[in-house]
């Protein structure tokens, strides 16, 4: 009867599970995959569809013709949004007069962003909307409506523009029913910054198409669009256009980097690339714990008589793990256990690791072992485990959701083990370390060039006298630079506090970025105090502080800070200039679901002007990070200068990702558009909230699974 029933359940099994059953296609070498279009979101050619990137991408992409070349990055920090930042090369028009910008090419810079509305489904298409150049001087700007459906290898696309994707004007607005405001567009925006709300899906509107054909065998596809832009009709840059039919192709050597050609407007060849990468998991298998082999019960027994056994062997075993030990406390049923690793970001991890040998090292008795996990001087949290269940997990007899069950996460960050513990590792004050790399400035999309920059030897430097009190030093060695190319100075209206960055570049070719005193404590529980003094960045220098609030039960956290500074000179040695003020800013930081971070800001700036700040960003487990800010501030859009308001980019991406061990560091890149004066910031190294930010319980929940490995 059983060996019947198996049966029967093969069979059905067989014939009626998906799973089962393989395509050709996975036997292809590369799949064909969707594209950037040539304004670096994922599109046709000119025109956009309603394919999008996996979650936590991040593209590079370069698309050249006759007069515009495209140089763009887009990310997607949820699978419903893809958001991208370009530059423009027109070829043939002038940055300005040959006096300020000599032969350069104009150069424009434009933000767009595309979201999902609705998943593509057995009968419905991926529908999406988009707009282009938000925000930006108008020369480009757009937006759209549009759907993509897969039919086998057919990708159809079709769409309705405004804008520059509406100037073919081939139907009829259908938002003029709406409202009168909907019938008009206003043209340039001027200076750019400006989000012209009222300018959104409006105007004139027309139809835009495409066909995507993919020959998967050898992860090819051909494309045919219907350019709706109709660039002859352009008032800045009028273009020859023979036809609207535009047609290309695209090749995928590798899931990472793809290439394509394009013959567009019946005039112009077009030939792009791009590089991507997907950070969403650390695809990379790392080495696991170590082997820890549990002492028998003479070894264990001659620990119970001589604790001092116990630490020395401890010492030595957490630093196979490069993990180190600060405090430890053995006692008859519980053991206590203070430790600070770099090497690994997860604090689950961090503990777990440890609580292995630990329990191997310590007497059957002990029941209890406390994990006191330490980043620099601040003990950030207390692991409580129940031993039994512990070891039980890690023989597979229990899982780490049972050793949550039976485990406390605590906080006691102003009654640190260290200071009352029954063992300390000698350490012999004062502690010097050290560290060099190569590092990069630069300019981008200036008059002077589109890329001026200049490769300089880093060295770090830092000494610290006893816990909480640390000199840190950063030195500058220029190895090359075409700097002496930059050849307009600022003509700012307001305080100079970082638009005479060019002088700093030229003069400071070899400084002393920092050179910073620093103090820190937790006099209250889950309460943070930062002072220091110094050469606190590479403009300014003066004396303050910072005070962060950071309840560990709870997703908010709130800072204060408040400095004192002066302006540097441009060599950036220990010479001042006059300017001074006053700045700081109270901020809150709140951790929503889903690794999304939002952090809101008020205060006053380097310039004096006042205002506020919003940053938003998202930190995947990988620890891949994405965020955007802005700032507005009391000062005028003429004030203020180009752009209207302070605004950027930024994507962190853990060096760990591309390596087959864990490693410390990240690949960091933040770019503002523009280097203005008005809501400029005191760039603040140690930051509370970048040292103790992800460290609440719901962050530490989100990397329990990591306490068995």
């Amino acid at each position: 009867m059983e060996k019947r029933l198996l049966l029967k359940i093969t069979v059905f099994a067989t014939f009626f599970c998906p799973a089962l059953f393989s395509s050709i296609d996975d036997y292809f070498p590369q799949k064909t995959l969707s594209s950037p279009s040539n304004y670096g979101i994922t599109g046709l050619l000119e025109m956009p569809n309603a394919k999008f990137m996996q979650e936590a991408s991040l593209r590079f992409s370069f698309s050249s013709s006759f007069p515009n070349e495209y140089t763009t990055i887009t990310a997607s920090p949820f699978p419903w949004l893809e958001a991208s930042y370009r530059y423009v090369e027109i070829k043939n028009k002038k940055y300005g007069p040959a006096s300020y910008s000599g032969n350069q090419s104009l150069k424009d810079k434009a933000f767009d962003i595309k979201i999902k509305l609705i998943n593509e489904a057995y009968y419905l298409p991926n529908i999406a909307i988009g707009l282009r150049d938000l925000a930006g001087t108008g020369l480009l700007s757009s937006e759209y409506a549009v759907a993509t459906k897969s039919l086998g290898n057919f990708d159809i696309t079709t769409g309705i523009g405004w804008g520059i994707l509406g100037s073919d004007d081939s139907i009829r607005n259908p938002f003029n029913s709406l409202h009168d405001s909907f019938k008009e567009r206003t043209g340039s925006f001027g200076q750019g910054g400006d989000f012209r709300y009222s300018n959104w899906f409006s105007g004139p509107a027309a139809i835009f198409g495409g066909v995507e054909y993919n020959i998967k065998k050898y992860g090819v596809k051909l494309i045919a669009e219907y350019d709706s832009s109709d660039p002859e009709m352009s008032p800045s840059n009028p273009m020859v256009v023979k036809s609207n039919l535009n047609v290309g192709l695209n090749y995928s050597l590798s899931d990472s980097f793809q290439m394509g050609m394009a013959f567009e407007r019946g005039t112009n060849f077009r030939l792009s690339f791009s590089l991507k990468g997907n950070f969403l998991k650390d695809t990379l298998p790392k080495p696991g714990p170590k082997n820890v082999v549990s002492l028998n019960r003479e070894q264990k027994n001659r620990i119970a008589e001589n604790p001092s056994i116990f630490y020395r062997s401890l010492n030595r075993s957490l630093q196979d793990e490069q993990i180190y030990i600060q405090a430890a406390s053995l006692e008859e049923e519980e053991v206590s256990v203070a430790v600070a690793s770099s090497r690994f970001q997860s604090i689950p991890r961090i503990a777990g690791r440890s609580a292995s040998i630990v329990s191997a090292l310590t007497p059957d008795e002990v029941s209890k072992i406390n994990m006191h996990v330490m980043n620099g001087d601040f003990e950030i949290t207390t692991i409580v485990l129940n031993r039994e269940k512990f070891d039980g997990a890690k023989i597979s007899k229990g899982s780490a959701a049972e050793i949550l069950k039976r485990s406390k996460l605590v906080s006691n960050s102003n009654t640190r083990l260290i200071s009352n513990a029954l063992f300390n590792p000698t350490i012999k004050f004062p502690d010097y370390s050290w560290s060099m790399s190569p590092g990069l400035k630069h300019q981008i999309g200036g008059p002077e060039g589109f890329y001026l920059g200049q490769l300089f030897w880093k060295i770090d430097t830092s000494i610290k006298f006893r816990r909480n009190l640390s000199l840190y030093t950063t030195f500058g060695i220029s190895l090359y630079d075409t700097f002496n190319n930059l050849n307009n100075p600022s003509s700012s209206t307001i305080p100079h506090v970082r638009s005479d960055l060019q002088d700093y570049f030229t003069e400071g070719k070899n400084n002393i970025e920092r050179m910073q005193l620093e103090y820190m404590s937790s006099p209250i529980k889950d309460v943070f105090v930062r002072a220091d003094f110094g050469l606190l960045e590479n403009m300014f220098g003066g004396f303050g502080g910072e005070i962060l609030y950071r309840p560990f039960e709870k997703r908010y956290a709130l800072s204060f800070s408040m400095h004192k500074v002066k302006q540097r000179g441009y060599k950036q040695r220990f010479g001042f200039r006059d300017y001074k003020t006053n700045t700081g800013h109270l901020a809150m930081y709140y951790d929503f679901p889903g690794g999304v971070m939002v952090r809101t800001s008020v205060g006053k700036y380097l310039a004096g002007d006042k205002g506020g700040s919003l940053d938003l960003s998202r930190r995947f487990h990988s620890g891949f990070t994405l965020g955007v800010f802005a700032t507005l501030t009391d000062l005028s859009a003429e004030e203020f200068g180009e752009g209207s308001f302070d605004k950027g980019f930024y994507f962190s991406i853990p060096t760990s990702l591309f390596y087959s061990d864990f490693t410390t560091g990240n690949i960091s890149f933040g770019l503002h558009p523009l280097t203005k004066d008005g809501g400029a910031p005191l760039i603040q190294h140690n930051s509370l909230y970048n040292i103790l930010g992800y460290s609440n319980r719901h962050a530490i929940l989100n990397y329990w699974d990591d306490i068995l490995d």
